[in-house]
């Protein structure tokens, strides 16, 4: 019997055949023996390989279970910790303040917990859309850096959303204290922050809610710094205390914003039970200012949105402007004023016998309107579907929201006047105290804010205010028009100044289109 049918077809080592071929030539040693220790070496070798090859899968299994566990960990990692900052996040967040307020629910000593909601501004947003990724990520970070930094040894430092950190402080009880952490966290943040090519700015706006005069729950605690945050936000102010006030305006904008909505909703559906309705308050063209009377005649009217709520009846126009506003949802009321009115104009410039034709009427475009991208294609199809002249149309264009965007707005008040309709510059003299700019616009008339007839009798800078807005526009060739005129005595020392049409109390009020259109013709002579 040859070595290899002892030791089979398995493939052993080089070393070990050498082993076995040494003992099968050996004449010393008898076959029998020579057969055992042949098939017993062959088998301890095979156990060899076995427990080799076994050794290897465990260190494999091993290495598997090794990286899992790497990768469950950093798993849990970003599930915990914010990849740009490192800081705990939203479900720490969440965890700790549980704690914390558990234990404060339960002890007999008083424990005050501050949440503060730290938000940075719109500047940020801005460089976002400018700056490379990795800029803004480093601005984030050197964010939490800052804040990490001005922390005080009782507060925890959160990075719940991209520009947004919660602080929680313990044991805090004083407003005093409460107010000069918040005032540290802004000034840490307004420093500058030096990048390869430029040097940035940032502010923020902060909200704050206690425990337990604010609520005594996780939920009811950031809900209520919330809303202090978005206080801040709206009054453009740095830091702000919830109070319980604030819970029940954001009730109320949120009940008006859905009464739009469904108001909106349902006068799309009939044109019967409107909610909304334009009233015309009569802009004048006055010709004669003396002792004892003006004289005057209607040359167009202001369209003012009136609010018939089923339930609250009246609702005036600065409570649900600012929330239409701020939600979007003016832009289609802004165009729905659009489309009435030009069908009232089309209806008067059959009324040539009444002299109706001949006026003008001026609409608001809010600055939410203003920026919409479908502005300049709504105000065509208006008019072609009405077919109305483009001159009896007049619009109305806060400065402020002029000023947001020059160029923009350079571009869409062009746009607007090669359709033949005369623009106006509404709240003059509020926005940006600038002069200059307004030559750069081709704008038909600029409104004089009624906050400057206020003193304007009774406060000599405010007089040379106005004489400098009249002065400068009577040089460029541009209307002015007054609004808010309630006095005799405003509207003779503004007849003085040049000034010749004028809208309000005084001459009228905004009245419905029907009462507007018979009346029109009444307000000739008003005496002193």
């Amino acid at each position: 019997m040859s070595l290899r049918d002892l030791i089979g077809e398995d493939d052993l080592p080089s070393k070990t055949i050498r082993e076995l071929e040494e003992v099968f030539r050996r004449h010393d040693v008898p076959e029998d023996i020579k057969h055992r220790y042949i098939t017993i070496r062959t088998r301890e070798q095979h156990l060899e390989q076995q427990l080799d090859e076994t050794a290897q899968s465990l260190r494999e299994l091993q290495e598997q279970i090794q990286a899992r566990k790497r990768r469950e960990q950093k798993l849990e990692k970003r599930l915990i910790y914010n990849e740009k900052t490192g800081l705990a996040n939203h479900a720490v967040l969440d965890s700790e303040l549980n704690g914390f307020l558990n234990a404060a629910n339960s002890s007999s000593e008083p424990s005050d917990i501050v949440v503060y909601i730290i938000a940075l501004d719109q500047s940020f947003e801005d460089a976002k859309r400018s700056l490379d990724s990795s800029l803004t990520d480093w601005i984030i970070y050197e964010t939490g850096e800052r804040l990490r930094e001005c922390l005080p040894a009782e507060g925890r430092l959160y990075h719940t959303r991209e520009s947004e950190f919660v602080v929680l402080l313990l044991h805090h009880s004083s407003a005093e204290v409460i107010e000069h952490h918040a005032g540290r966290f802004h000034e840490a943040i307004a420093r500058r922050y030096k990048l390869p090519q430029y040097t940035l700015s940032f502010g923020c706006y902060i909200g704050a809610a206690r425990h337990p005069d604010h609520g005594t729950t996780k939920r009811s605690l950031l809900r209520n710094a919330d809303i202090a945050l978005s206080n801040s936000l709206r009054a453009r102010r740095v830091f702000t205390m919830y109070q319980s006030e604030m819970s029940v305006a954001v009730i109320e904008k949120i009940e008006l914003q859905n009464s739009i909505i469904k108001a909106l909703e349902e006068q799309a559906i009939a044109e019967i039970d409107r909610q909304f309705e334009l009233h015309y308050q009569p802009l004048m063209r006055v010709t004669a200012c003396n002792r004892s009377e003006v004289q005057a005649q209607v040359v167009g009217a202001e369209a003012l949105i009136r609010w018939h709520h089923p339930g609250h009846g009246l609702v005036a126009p600065d409570r649900f402007i600012p929330v239409a506003e701020e939600s979007g949802l003016i832009v289609p009321i802004g165009t729905w004023a659009l489309y009435t009115v030009s069908d009232l104009l089309a209806e008067w410039a059959g009324r040539t016998h009444e002299g109706l034709d001949r006026l003008y009427v001026s609409i608001n475009v809010s600055p939410r309107q203003f920026r919409d991208e479908h502005l300049l294609s709504n105000i065509e199809r208006a008019l072609n579907r009405a077919q109305v002249g483009p001159p009896n149309l007049r619009l109305e264009i806060t400065e402020s929201s002029i000023m947001d965007d020059p160029e923009d707005s350079l571009y869409k008040i062009h746009r607007i006047r090669e359709m033949g309709i005369e623009v106006a510059i509404d709240d003059f003299g509020t926005g940006y105290s600038s002069l200059s700019y307004i030559r750069h616009f081709p704008v038909r008339a600029i409104k004089l804010d009624r906050t400057f007839l206020a003193e304007l009798l009774s406060d000599p800078p405010t007089m040379s205010i106005v004489r400098a807005i009249c002065n400068m526009a009577t040089g460029l060739g541009i209307e002015v028009v007054v609004e808010g005129a309630e006095q005799f005595e405003q509207i003779s020392v503004l007849w003085g100044l040049g000034c010749r049409t004028f809208q309000g109390y005084y001459f009228g009020k905004a009245v419905p289109a029907g009462l507007f259109a018979a009346d029109f013709n009444a307000w000739a002579v008003k005496e002193s």
